[in-house]
């Protein structure tokens, strides 16, 4: 891992978890992680938490005087204005969020978002100075077939020219593959690095040397507690986008700490 990339976990999630339930999970996060609720130094890995739209407010006062980050699972593809039911990439900062994530496999398959949409969320995250985590990855048909790479080159290409005007360092790339996505299944380590590297590799050819240095690509799809290391210790994987494990704060902290051994070894 590069020196200027900040290792990154990003709990996704979803539609879970109410009022109650994110007051118990950072009180105990803060048990379970007291670093990250310290008047002291950045702890060496960030840690990010998205949780539905309608909380963001409540995380962001549970969680005002740590270090941990907070992020939206959306943005809407308009600014302010006659849209009821969106929510402004505006909103979103003027409460304080640092991430958003944008084209993640559920918002593509089951909500229709297109390229096309994506590329005016993404426009509208960066407007805002919010990071982009922007998702890619195959099918198990695609996978089988041979394509992968290619079906994510192709992703990056269909983007290329957005992510192409974000600085160094305020886009994050995750690499998702769909069939890994809450099936219980996981790509191995040696997969995971081998398309880290690809997207890296796409980086360097099609923006700059210095972005793909820079963007921190993060490996989702089943990541837990048992695996999480694994990932961790491959060059190129920088962290985890983690959706189901998530929601347990002993769980989070199970796999915060696991990287930071790997780090430190």
């Amino acid at each position: 891992m590069a020196a200027s990339r900040r290792p990154l976990l990003a709990a996704n999630w979803k539609q879970n978890l109410l009022w109650q339930d994110i007051e118990n999970y950072c009180e105990e996060l803060r048990a379970e992680l007291p670093e990250y609720f310290a008047d002291s130094a950045e702890p060496p890995i960030d840690l990010l938490v998205c949780p539905p739209l309608c909380y963001l407010g409540l995380l962001g006062a549970l969680l005002e005087d740590s270090h941990v980050l907070s992020g939206s699972q959306l943005v809407s593809t308009m600014g302010g204005g006659a849209y009821t039911g969106e929510v402004s990439a505006q909103m979103v900062a003027d409460l304080g969020c640092d991430y958003v994530i944008v084209g993640h496999s559920e918002r593509r398959g089951l909500f229709g978002d297109s390229e096309e949409s994506i590329t005016q969320r993404l426009s509208q995250a960066i407007e805002q100075d919010l990071v982009p985590i922007l998702c890619i990855g195959e099918d198990l048909e695609t996978r089988r077939s041979g394509r992968a790479g290619e079906y994510c080159r192709q992703q990056l290409e269909a983007q290329r020219g957005i992510i192409s005007g974000i600085e160094p360092g305020e886009l994050v790339l995750a690499y998702e593959p769909i069939w890994a996505i809450g099936t219980g299944e996981n790509a191995s380590r040696e997969d995971a690095q081998e398309m880290a590297a690809l997207v890296r590799s796409w980086f360097r050819e099609h923006v700059s040397a210095e972005a793909a240095e820079a963007m921190p690509v993060l490996y989702g799809g089943s990541v837990k507690p048992a695996n999480i290391a694994d990932y961790f210790s491959q060059p190129d994987i920088d962290g985890a986008l983690i959706g189901g494990a998530s929601l347990e704060a002993a769980s989070m902290a199970q796999m915060l700490r696991a990287c930071m051994a790997g780090k430190e070894s």
